[in-house]
């Protein structure tokens, strides 16, 4: 009989109670069952093979893929290291399997055989991540929890398909989606990072990590025109990892089968060499590149806090989102997901309840600052001379630094 030992995958989150995560022994993996109750009607596994990888240890207890802290939590007194992450173009390496994208919104384009590398899967639809997103301020304390606050992660616009062709037969193309979204961040992010158990936080090693947040996705039809409005998702408890393996295998209502395999590249490693279960190896032609992923299937609904809305109880508060890269602000719904239970709050219920998804994105890790005095609880510091000079660099300075090394 499988042993099986059982954790709430967001059990540090405030959210409404979502399916449980189990380890399977037999299989090696973490394992989520998606039931219909819960999940509009879906049902099927999500699995996350986390390579064995493991974070800090701290009173005895090392974290893992299901904790989402370190010790006591964040110490902003203690703040060993401030980093961010861009994404950028996909480089089509990391080796996931390809899939048969469909179009949307009764569009019967097929995109067989798809490199979805950089990209996400959405029911049977695909997109690119788009360039730029960025995730600014990302603490860590010197135990390696992480903090970032909602207002500095920004996502862009996902409105294509960028089309690659495994086989190499189709020719690339650039689709221009009808469902477009448009991401946000509802709550801060927390979670450990890796970078904490090696001496040099900008060298070449193995570091990897996870943060879980709230988030919600503005949805717009466009059908080359001007995009419409159409309806907010809202998804509890997001993980974005940039360590393992993930393979969903969800079925909807319907009877469609929503199967996606996807594999992170950690930070430093050569997408190449990723072997799946075991992760890849250090390359320093790929030092401080890094992808990061997330699997899930939208829920029926959540929870959502009374002070979500004005005074009248309906109109939805707004907020406005300053994205530093591009220049441009969003207006974007000020909403708290709470606990089912909580006192006034009011239903949300998802469109695209029972949709299955796999987050992809290639992106630039870049050290902003590491304290002199000690970025780390567990090894003493001793950063590279180098390293000190990325921490300065912009990344189209550290881009062209490092092409004139590899040149010279």
């Amino acid at each position: 009989m499988k042993h099986k030992l059982t954790v709430l995958a967001v059990a540090l989150c405030a959210s409404p109670a979502l399916a449980a995560t189990t380890w399977d022994s037999d299989l090696g993996v973490w394992a989520t069952t998606i039931d219909a109750a819960t999940y509009g009607g879906s049902t099927g596994t999500i699995t996350f093979n986390d390579w064995g990888y493991k974070g800090p240890t701290v009173n005895g207890y090392t974290v893992g893929a299901n904790d989402f802290q370190v010790g006591a939590g964040f110490d902003a007194s203690s703040i060993g290291q401030r980093q961010h992450v861009v994404t950028k173009t996909p480089d089509y390496l990391t080796s996931d399997p390809a899939s048969n994208v469909v179009g949307d919104l009764g569009d019967m384009t097929t995109f067989a055989n798809a490199n979805m590398d950089g990209g996400v899967n959405f029911y049977k639809w695909g997109y690119t991540t788009p360039t730029n997103s960025t995730f600014n301020k990302m603490l860590i304390d010197t135990a390696g929890n992480y903090h970032i606050a909602k207002q500095d992660m920004s996502f862009g616009y996902y409105d294509k398909f960028e089309y690659r062709d495994t086989t190499k037969v189709n020719p690339d193309q650039s689709y221009d989606t009808r469902i477009n979204f448009k991401p946000y961040t509802v709550s801060d992010a927390k979670g450990w990072c890796g970078s904490v158990l090696t001496p040099n936080p900008g060298g070449l090693a193995q570091m990897a990590g996870q943060v879980t947040f709230d988030f919600a996705m503005d949805v717009y039809f466009d059908f080359g025109g001007t995009p419409i409005y159409s309806s907010t998702q809202l998804v509890p408890g997001f993980v974005m990892r940039s360590y393992g393996d993930y393979t969903v295998n969800v079925t909807t209502p319907g009877g469609d089968q929503q199967v996606f395999e996807a594999h992170a590249v950690g930070n430093n490693t050569n997408p190449e060499s990723i072997v799946e279960g075991v992760g890849g190896t250090l390359d320093p032609a790929f030092q401080n590149d890094v992808s990061f992923l997330g699997a899930g299937v939208l829920p029926a609904g959540v929870w959502v806090s009374a002070d979500s809305f004005e005074s009248d109880g309906k109109t939805r508060k707004m907020r406005t989102d300053f994205n530093a890269t591009t220049g441009e602000s969003t207006e974007v719904w000020d909403v708290t997901i709470v606990e089912a239970g909580t006192a006034g709050a009011v239903w949300h219920s998802n469109a695209y309840a029972g949709f299955a998804y796999v987050l992809r994105a290639d992106g630039m890790r870049i050290l902003d600052y590491v304290n002199p005095t000690g970025h780390s609880d567990y090894v003493a510091t001793v950063p590279e001379p180098e390293s000190y000079a990325m921490m300065l660099l912009g990344v189209g300075l550290v881009g062209m630094a490092v092409r004139r090394r590899r040149s010279a």
